[in-house]
C-alpha cells in the first residue's frame, strides 16, 4: 500500500499552499532541515541507498533527508537561501538541472527538472508518500531502487506539472562511505 494522505473533499490543506505560484525552489542545505519548520502534510521513513531517510509532503512541495549520508534536499514554491539551489520558472517547456559536489557529503546528486502540461502528471499510482492539495493538485515522491527519487508537483492553475528526477551516487571509499580523505603528498 501506498503511504498517501488524501483529504476530504471539502478540506485541501492550508489556503495559503494553493496560492498562485510562479517558480518552484530546490535546495541542498548542509543541515537536516527541521521538520517543525514545515507544515508537513505527510510523511514516511525509508530507505536511500542503504541508509534511512525521511520523505515528506510539506506545505509548500516535499523534503528528503538522508542524514547518515549527509544529504538533504528542500524543494519548495518559497525561495531558498542555500548555495546549492536553483529555482525554475512554472513555464511548460522549462528545464534546469541541479548538481551537489562537494566534500563533506557521502553522495553527490543531480536533478532534473523539467515543466509539463497537466496532462503528463501519471497520477499518484505506486508512489512513496503524496499528498493532495486540491482538484488536480498534488505532490508526489517516489523512491527509486537504490539510485535516487522522482517528484511530480501540479499546479493546476497554471495547467503545468513539474518533475524531478534526482539520482545520488556514493563518493569516496572511505571508512563508512564518507568521501576519503585527499591524498597527502610523498615524502622521498
Amino acid at each position: 500500500m501506498t503511504p498517501a494522505s488524501t483529504p476530504s473533499d471539502t478540506d485541501f490543506g492550508d489556503p495559503a499552499d494553493s496560492t498562485d505560484s510562479t517558480e518552484l525552489h530546490v535546495a541542498y542545505p548542509q543541515t537536516p532541515p527541521d521538520f517543525a519548520a514545515f507544515d508537513v502534510k505527510a510523511l514516511t521513513p525509508e530507505t536511500l541507498l542503504g541508509e534511512p531517510c525521511t520523505v515528506a509532503v510539506v506545505g509548500q512541495s516535499h523534503v528528503v533527508t538522508a542524514p547518515a549520508l549527509g544529504y538533504h534536499e528542500v524543494c519548495s514554491c518559497v525561495p531558498q537561501t542555500v548555495e546549492a539551489s536553483e529555482t525554475v520558472a512554472l513555464d511548460q517547456g522549462v528545464t534546469a538541472r541541479v548538481d551537489t559536489t562537494d566534500r563533506e557529503r557521502a553522495v553527490t546528486a543531480t536533478t532534473d527538472l523539467s515543466v509539463h502540461p497537466l496532462s503528463s502528471f501519471p497520477g499518484p499510482g505506486d508512489v512513496t508518500v503524496a499528498y493532495r492539495f486540491g482538484p488536480g493538485a498534488w505532490t508526489t515522491v517516489r523512491l527509486v531502487a537504490d539510485r535516487g527519487y522522482e517528484t511530480y508537483h501540479t499546479y493546476p492553475e497554471r495547467d503545468v506539472a513539474v518533475r524531478t528526477e534526482t539520482r545520488l551516487e556514493r563518493v569516496g571509499a572511505g571508512p563508512n562511505d564518507r568521501p576519503a580523505e585527499p591524498p597527502r603528498g610523498v615524502d622521498r
